[in-house]
């Protein structure tokens, strides 16, 4: 084995040796945030054999996203089949994915500029910094970068050693990935223009466009709002310049990175970071001849175009530090062109120094992702003025049975002035379910006080004040509602179906407290509603409350003896007490009660008759 060969091996080894050195306590951290939805309480991925599904399914969370990432969830379903829902696995696969991206990166720079030392700076550079944590940390958030990257580097990689059919492969992969990887044409042609400088055959191309076309296609069928450029506002691409002078902050001062940002920016902000923006590319201009410093702008500005608000994101926030993972590889081979300018001794310091820096702030934000509780205490504390992390943060404190606590929290996040109305009202519920009327009530007001043509608010205003005993207020709200022209009965059966619906919702996802609930307040107002008894038996039953499912099952069975559901799953609820003769007799009269339906032309089975299955 030669000299390079060796130093090259003692390279790549090291780098893995830090990354897993700073990111091995990542495999401590569980499920954080959206990780429930996707991972955890996700049927899909459960079963190998719906792979296919993928290609055609649009990414969704509780609702639709507009993103289309097959390959995610490919790689979500093979992690499924091997670890089940240990998240330690889950985590290990993002920290193998990040390790790659590296190696890949430090290979792409070495065959750019044939200059190893630059490449194993700029490697470590990026292996380290602070700004990758997000992503190396947030399973749901992240994995589908780290995919991206990993393929979108290999199809670069082996575009430059000028293989092509693998780095169509690569492609076609990193776009199904994630669809920043439909930049990377653009590098290409950076790499032909600028490095290679041979002659463009865009002929060579074809192949790349053949990909895009078969991703487009197949993501028109799966994303049901596949037009964005709709969506696009000069308001909002105003916000352009700020942003893209902000992710630089962070890059270059990684001190005050948070898991969820404020953007506020004013028009002098914008014009101050126009101005920054210009004058940084003109000196980009004066030193262009320098090709390290060229392409790394070319690299971070690129990159970043999706995630600058140009086309408005469906996200929680419009900037976050997992969006500027390609974006960083820029910054990386920008800094370690700099670093590689100094002789030996220094440019070790230099390279040692960064890396104990980033090193130190990793090991401190790893932390955060420990669990929800951890992730959403940082997150209040990094945003205050918004109501996202005080909302589930409550929620996370409620599911553990902290409810004092959850309350107090919750009452916090309906205090921002950014908290939508579905949410001020769900908290009133959860406060009426807990017995505080007055914060019910309080929250309540402000819904009709945003919203005065509402007709819930009044509707559960109504509720309560009857409960209270004060008929005088409740008849004023039952006024209120009869003057906007409104049949109050027929609220009321609206209002119960919806909730019973979204409860049993919350059950096929998994999420059983939020989802009893929805189903408390279905039978607070009708407590008569047949599908929300059945759906609180199975809950009480998963809850092992054997004694309260049977109550609820019972009064189901009072007001519709025939309801195949209720006997059913009274039927296992007694299997599952010992009580086989009991559970036979309510088999008996599920399948007679199936059997009559069958008669009547009605197909039924546990779920389509109201209720869940236990």
């Amino acid at each position: 084995m030669i000299d390079s060969q060796k130093r090259l091996i003692f390279r790549l080894g090291f780098i893995v040796l830090i990354v897993v050195a700073v990111y091995g306590t990542t495999l401590k951290n569980g499920f954080v945030w959206d990780d429930t939805f996707i991972i955890v309480n996700n049927p899909l991925i459960e079963k190998i054999g719906n792979i296919p599904r993928f290609f055609l399914s649009e990414d969704t969370i509780e609702e639709t996203t507009g993103y289309y990432r097959p390959v995610t969830y490919i790689s979500f379903a093979l992690d499924r089949s091997v670890w089940g829902v240990n998240p330690a696995g889950f985590h290990l696969t993002n920290l193998i994915l990040h390790i790659m991206a590296v190696l890949l990166f430090y290979r792409v720079v070495a065959a750019l500029f044939n200059k190893e030392r630059l490449a194993f700076t700029a490697a470590v550079v990026f292996a380290l910094h602070p700004l990758t944590g997000e992503t190396v940390n947030f399973l749901s958030g992240g994995r589908n970068t780290l995919l991206s990257a990993c393929f979108g580097l290999l199809s670069l990689l082996c575009y430059i050693k000028k293989k092509h059919v693998p780095a169509v492969a690569g492609f076609t992969f990193a776009i199904f990935s994630k669809e920043f990887a439909l930049l990377l044409p653009v590098m290409f042609l950076l790499y032909d223009c600028r490095i290679r400088r041979e002659k463009i055959r865009f002929g060579s191309y074809i192949p790349y466009l053949i990909s895009v076309a078969i991703y487009l296609v197949l993501r028109s069928i799966a994303v049901q709002k596949a037009n964005f450029l709709a969506e696009i506002s000069l308001d909002d691409a105003l916000k352009a310049p700020y942003l893209v002078v902000r992710y630089a902050l962070n890059m270059i001062a990684p001190l005050q990175l948070k898991v969820l940002y404020s953007v506020q920016s004013g028009m002098v902000s914008t014009v101050l970071c126009s101005v920054v923006a210009v004058v940084t590319l003109g000196i980009v201009g004066i030193f262009r001849k320098r090709d390290e410093l060229l392409f790394s702008v070319g690299w971070f500005l690129l990159f970043l175009l999706p995630v600058i608000n140009i086309i408005p994101l469906h996200t929680t926030t419009v900037m976050a530090d997992r969006y500027a993972y390609f974006s960083l590889m820029g910054f990386a081979l920008c800094l370690a062109s700099i670093v590689d300018r100094l002789n030996g001794r220094s440019m070790i310091a230099g390279v040692v120094a960064i890396g104990v820096l980033y090193s130190a702030i990793d090991f401190s934000r790893n932390s955060i992702w420990k669990d929800d509780i951890a992730f959403f205490t940082r997150m209040t504390k990094d945003s205050p003025g918004s109501f996202v992390g005080f909302k589930n943060l409550g929620l996370s404190y409620y599911k553990t049975g902290n409810i004092p606590l959850a309350l107090e929290i919750l009452e916090a996040a309906d205090s921002k002035p950014d908290i939508p109305v579905k949410y001020l009202i769900a908290d009133a519920s959860l406060f009426w379910k807990e017995n505080r009327l007055e914060q019910a009530e309080k929250t309540l007001l402000r819904v009709r006080d945003e919203n005065p043509l509402n007709p819930e608010p009044y509707l559960l205003l109504l509720m309560i004040c009857e409960q209270k005993g004060n008929t005088e207020q409740a008849e004023a709200y039952r006024e209120k509602i009869i003057k906007m022209g409104l049949d109050i009965e027929q609220i009321v059966r609206d209002r119960t179906f919806a909730l019973c619906r979204a409860g049993e919702t919350l059950m096929s996802q998994r999420q059983f407290v939020i989802a009893e609930i929805y189903l408390w307040q279905a039978l607070r107002i009708n407590p008569a509603f047949i599908p929300a008894l059945v759906d609180m038996g199975s809950i009480r039953a998963g809850q092992g409350n054997s004694a309260e499912a049977i109550r609820y099952l019972s009064k189901a069975l009072v007001l519709d003896p025939l309801n195949a559901s209720a006997h059913y799953n009274l039927s296992e609820l007694y299997k599952m007490r010992g009580q086989l003769a009991e559970s036979e007799v309510e088999m008996a009269r599920f399948r007679d009660a199936e059997s009559g339906a069958k008669k009547k032309g009605h197909v039924t089975s546990p779920r389509q008759t109201g209720g869940g299955d236990l």
